[in-house]
């Protein structure tokens, strides 16, 4: 077999040449320098890491102090302007009774239904292009191909995380996948917009129910692409735990690959 690292796949698995690009991916480019000329492994995952090995064994990456970075009301002291703002009921319940106010999942009918509603997204075009078996090999040409598939998609990433993720997001970047966060307004990864490290920042109020941030997590996403900077999202993705229940809803109403709400419920 042979294959060409461009834009046009030729001699895939005995097809005749095809023209594997995307359409309609917007506008939006990442800062040049963080792509890499070459990739290398650098960004390799998981990153070794040194684990403790006393008795006690105790080896923790995350402790949660506060939801939503709200500074806790003292009893008794009258609440500051810049502490007024309500907790996260969306965190709390996906905390504490998950997953809470979150619609139902959909029936299998449903789910066809909301499939068959949307455009095939510009990725799922690509994809219907390349045999599946290439996809799957393990040859340096189809990890070139698979790249280049990747290359341009629109992404959406629930919740951003702590700072320390920042990696990932310039990882992405040096991809050319065009990131999108939605997470709450004061986020930190907003201002990975200026930077150049991700396309658009979608602020929505965690501070809502579970169901009214669903809502809004829909009317914002439904929107990338008519400005012409992003294309429509490809995908929706989350590496934040509380919104994995969110981001499986969000996946299935908008008919996007997914694990549905019942297997992570």
């Amino acid at each position: 077999m042979s294959t060409t690292c461009c834009t046009c796949f030729q001699g895939l698995v005995g097809r005749k040449k095809q023209d594997v690009h995307r359409r309609r991916s917007g506008s939006w480019q990442p800062t040049a320098a963080l792509v890499p000329n070459e990739m290398t492994n650098v960004w390799a995952s998981p990153v070794p890491r040194t684990f403790r090995d006393d008795k006690d064994g105790a080896d923790l990456d995350l402790v949660m102090s506060s939801l939503d970075t709200d500074v806790p009301h003292v009893p008794g002291k009258a609440k500051s302007k810049s502490n007024a703002r309500r907790r996260s009921k969306f965190e709390i319940e996906q905390l504490t009774m998950s997953p809470g106010s979150l619609p139902k999942p959909l029936t299998a009918h449903q789910r066809e239904q909301a499939i068959r509603r949307v455009e095939p997204t510009a990725t799922f075009e690509m994809l219907n292009e390349v045999p599946e078996d290439v996809l799957d090999e393990a040859s340096p040409q189809a990890q070139e191909l698979r790249r280049k598939l990747t290359k341009g998609a629109t992404v959406v990433f629930v919740s951003a995380g702590y700072p320390g993720k920042r990696f990932i997001y310039e990882r992405a970047a040096a991809l050319g996948v065009k990131s999108v966060i939605l997470d709450h307004p004061d986020s930190w990864s907003k201002n990975l917009v200026d930077e150049g490290i991700i396309a658009k920042f979608l602020p929505v109020d965690m501070g809502q129910t579970s169901e009214e941030v669903f809502k809004d997590a829909v009317h914002a996403i439904s929107e990338l692409g008519k400005d012409g900077i992003t294309g429509k999202v490809d995908g929706v993705v989350t590496f934040v735990e509380l919104s994995v229940p969110l981001t499986s809803r969000l996946a299935e109403v908008l008919g996007l690959p997914g694990m549905s709400p019942a297997a992570v419920d």
